[in-house]
This record gives structure tokens, sequence and C-alpha cells, in this order.
């Protein structure tokens, strides 16, 4: 799927690169969908782009996320996003900007989720005068996204510390939703630090030395550190939980131990005196008591209770 928006505010939209014609086009953003390499190579012919940023992405180099030459700068963005299960993943974004335009690629997922909650983004794109506002506007949006994607798990993070903390109330399965929870935000602040490098980059090159689309870049990336301030304290809310949670534990665990130490104590008592009694010898002189079988239950009944009282008294129980 090919999304165009065109420099007279309309778009267009088509299935292959073969519905399009050059010529025709005039406009400020071209979005692939699930992009094809019959695509890449459409682009390259007509547009001159350079894919070498798409090839490379899963690489740990630095210039696997951001290249730059004489005519254009390639961006490589990874993006967190909930998908139809409700499970954090993330997928690449890809962003060229030159003098012709700006050059989209993201999958068709990442796409349907971000015009989900963001339903006028479009519109506010078409809003857009010029090409550079057109670039200072995806920059912002990745940041906004940032926040928006942050300040989500936050919400169920304090939420779910509400329920610990306050409320005293937690399931059997809380430790995995804090594990859950963690790993979410290690996702984010792993794309977040990736994003922050790549603007950070973006701003030490010679491409497009235009001082308003830099200044606003540096205020994307004050924003992003204030971001990643709010994602390490959900790493230390979500530390003191766990801890929390293992302390409640260990102390329930506790007084089970407790528990089967008094009725172990109650229990043996009893069974010491039965076992006594419970011999086989010949010779035993309380056998031949008249009130020798009463005396005996009277004991192993004073035996339990003694040890349940001192107990009691101890705060064991």
């Amino acid at each position: 799927m090919i999304e165009i928006l065109l420099k007279n505010k309309k778009s267009i939209k088509a299935q292959t690169v073969n519905e399009l014609s050059v010529s025709e086009l005039d406009f400020h953003i071209m979005q692939f969908l699930d992009h094809s390499n019959s695509d890449l190579k459409w682009l390259e012919q007509n547009y001159g782009l350079d894919f070498t940023i798409m090839k490379h992405f899963e690489d740990i180099e630095i210039s696997s996320h951001f290249l730059e030459n004489e005519s254009q700068a390639a961006f490589h963005f990874s993006i967190p996003y909930f998908n139809k299960d409700k499970k954090l993943i993330e997928e690449p974004l890809f962003i060229i900007i030159s003098q012709l335009g700006l050059f989209l690629f993201s999958s068709s997922n990442l796409d349907e989720y971000i015009n989900e909650i963001y339903p006028g983004k479009v519109s506010t794109l078409r809003k857009t005068s010029s090409l550079n506002d057109i670039f200072k506007f995806q920059f912002e949006f990745i940041s906004d996204y940032f926040a928006d994607i942050t300040e989500n798990l936050s919400r169920k993070i304090k939420f779910l510390a509400n329920d610990v903390l306050i409320e005293k109330e937690f399931s059997r399965d809380v430790m995995d939703i804090i594990t859950h929870n963690n790993f979410n935000n290690l996702l984010i602040k792993e794309a977040l630090i990736e994003t922050t490098r790549v603007l950070r980059l973006y701003l030490k090159s010679d491409w497009e030395k235009k001082a308003d689309l830099k200044e606003s870049v540096r205020a994307e990336l004050n924003d992003l550190t204030a971001i990643s301030d709010y994602i390490q304290f959900n790493f230390d809310r979500l530390d003191d939980l766990k801890e929390n949670v293992s302390n409640k534990i260990d102390l329930e665990q506790n007084h089970i131990f407790k528990m089967l130490t008094v009725v172990t104590v109650c229990i043996s008592l009893p069974t010491f005196i039965a076992g006594v009694y419970g011999m086989n010898f010949q010779k035993m002189p309380e056998l031949t008591y008249a009130y020798g079988y009463p005396i005996i239950l009277i004991s192993m009944i004073c035996s339990a209770i003694l040890p349940f009282i001192y107990f009691k008294r101890k705060k064991w129980l």
C-alpha cells in the first residue's frame, strides 16, 4: 500500500508503484506500507534514493540507524507498540528526507495502530505549508509518541502499585505482571536510547543546515531526556513492588512455618504418650490402675493444650 500527500493537500492511495506516474506526483510525503523490493527499486530509479540503511538496520553499528549523503538523510527508529494481543512489540520505522520530499516506510500493523490512537495525524499533516514543517512534525511526533506510550505504561504500573501497596491486594501472578511490565519498560527504554542517539547524530551532521529545524530537534531531545527520567522512575517503582511482594510472600511463608511448628509440637507430645502406652510390655504398672485410662487421656489433652497456650502468648498465632 502506498499513500501520498500532495502539496495541494490532496492524498493519493495506490496498491503498487505501477499505478503511479512520476510526472504527476508533486508531493510532500510518500509512505510505503509493507514495502517490497520492487517499490525500493522504483524509488531508486526515479528519485535516486539510497536504501543502505534499510538493508542493514539490524546491525549494531550506528551507521545502520542514521546515514547521510549529499542528497538525503536516512533514519531508522525502532517503534514499540501494542499489537492486537495487547503485547508490546517493536517494528522498524524508516524515514528518508530529501529536497524532493519525505519518504516513510513502515508496516501496516504499526500504521494501523498509530492511526487508531492518533486519528487527527493526517489532518494535522495537511495543515503544514512547507517541507521543513513536515520534517519538524515527524520529529515532534516521534517524541510525543514516546511520551504517550511511556505515560500509558506508567499508568498501569501506578494502578498495580496502588493495589499492592495501598489496597494490599495482589493475585498469585503479580510477580509475572511485574516482570511483564519491567520487560515493556525495558523495551521502551532501549528504543528511546536508540532514538536519542540517532537525533544527536543528525544534529552533528552537515545535512540540511536549517537552524530552525535543528533547534526543533534539540527541543525534542530535551523532551526525550525527561521521558527517560520517567522510564527510570518506572524501573524504581517496579523494583519496590517486586521487593514488597517478595517480603509479603516471605512473611506468609514464615507464618505457615510457624503454624506447622505449632501443630507439630501440639501433636507430637500426645503422640509420644500414646506411643509409650502402646508398647507391649508385661510390666507396666499404670495398666493396673483403676483410673489409668482417663488419666492418660487427660495427660494427652493437656500436652496438646499447654504448647498451644505457650505459642499464643509468644504471638505466633
